[in-house]
């Protein structure tokens, strides 16, 4: 449940072709991911059980259990900046919606618990991403993401698509639309930071500023 947490926080992810079985690039993510729950899974498992202690945290994972939840997130994937996203994302074998299940499974699992307090660096949602981020073994990431990007053309070359201007032209359309520019407030006003959600894909591949 904790690696789900650590993904959700994912809405986007970012192939290891050598001589066995081509790598989907959601397997290569879950590399990253367990390089973080062997570092930092105890903290961030830590962090979760005093999250869990606040109302503001609950109110963004209370509200993604809802159906108006459910509702934008349906009008969001109708949208077809959203649909474009999503088709240059494929062409990578990046599954969006594998990261959206992971999401919905985390939110499903997570309980509310009591536990004593301890300093954490605010009471909401972004918070703990932030605090999640500052836990994550950034040094180790970042050669586990530069080994793939030396070993494996596949993950490279969807790597590198990400970074070309026709990508910008998709992420931007989709970013300045006025109808999801209307969810993310919407998102926002329920204490989901899309941007916040975006700097941790970045961190989990080690690629996040010191």
């Amino acid at each position: 449940m904790m690696k789900q947490a650590l993904v959700v926080l994912a809405l986007v992810g970012l192939a290891f072709s050598a001589p066995q079985a081509r790598k989907l690039f959601h397997e290569h993510v879950e590399d990253f991911l367990d390089v973080i729950m062997e570092e930092a899974g105890h903290e961030i498992e830590h962090l979760m059980e005093h999250y869990v202690e606040y109302d503001e945290f609950w109110q963004a994972l209370e509200y993604m259990r809802t159906n108006n939840f459910k509702d934008l997130v349906y009008e969001m994937e109708s949208l077809p900046e959203f649909v474009a996203v999503v088709e240059f994302l494929e062409k990578d074998q990046i599954d969006i919606h594998f990261f959206i299940d992971l999401l919905n499974d985390m939110i499903e699992n997570v309980d509310r618990k009591r536990n004593a307090r301890h300093s954490t660096s605010g009471r909401d949602l972004s918070s703990f991403v932030r605090d999640c981020i500052n836990e994550f073994p950034k040094d180790k990431l970042s050669a586990l993401f530069d080994q793939k990007m030396a070993d494996d053309e596949e993950f490279r070359t969807a790597i590198e698509n990400l970074q070309t201007e026709e990508w910008a032209a998709v992420f931007d359309a989709l970013w300045e639309s006025e109808v999801f520019q209307a969810e993310v407030k919407t998102l926002a006003e329920n204490g989901i930071d899309v941007g916040v959600f975006l700097d941790e894909i970045i961190a989990v591949f080690g690629q996040n500023k010191k």
